[in-house]
């Protein structure tokens, strides 16, 4: 008698875990800057990017679960929010003052510390990213091996 097994293949759940806490990771850290740093036009722009940190959970929706889809998209949004960081932080010719709303003064340095930091998640979440596409890619087909392999001679 044969048996066979009829369960349903598992998802990959390190590479949504992965995906999904990094989101979220960015998602808090956004909030965190948000809400605790300089008011004014920076402190949207950083409810903003922490409200587009969640889009990265769509894909991993119960009825479209696609873990590589998701990755993709965290790994685009963080890739674009280190360069808008790098861009707010260096950029505008009016100084840290020209966004956020505030005057220079010794606080400039301890938010250039905090922003630096929401980068430093960013970062990670690329990385995150990165490993989940790894985790989740697949090998080519059989006949595809075999075919790309030159013979062995010998």
């Amino acid at each position: 008698m044969e048996h066979t097994d009829r369960r349903r293949p598992a998802r990959p759940a390190l590479p949504a875990c992965l995906v999904g806490g990094a989101a979220m990771g960015s998602a808090l850290g956004h909030a965190f800057a948000a809400l605790f740093g300089p008011a004014g036009a920076m402190a949207w722009l950083m409810a903003a990017m922490g409200l587009a940190c969640l889009a990265c959970f769509r894909s991993l929706a119960p009825g479209r679960f696609c873990v590589r889809k998701a990755a993709g998209h965290l790994m685009a949004m963080s890739a674009a929010m280190v360069l808008g960081h790098v861009v707010l932080l260096n950029g505008f010719p009016a100084g840290p003052s020209h966004l956020h709303g505030v005057p220079v003064s010794g606080s400039a340095a301890g938010h250039a510390e905090a922003m630096l930091s929401v980068m430093g998640i960013e970062i990670l979440c690329l990385a995150a990213a990165s490993a989940a596409l790894r985790l989740t890619r697949t090998a080519p087909p059989r006949s595809q091996q075999t075919a790309d392999r030159p013979a062995v001679v010998g």
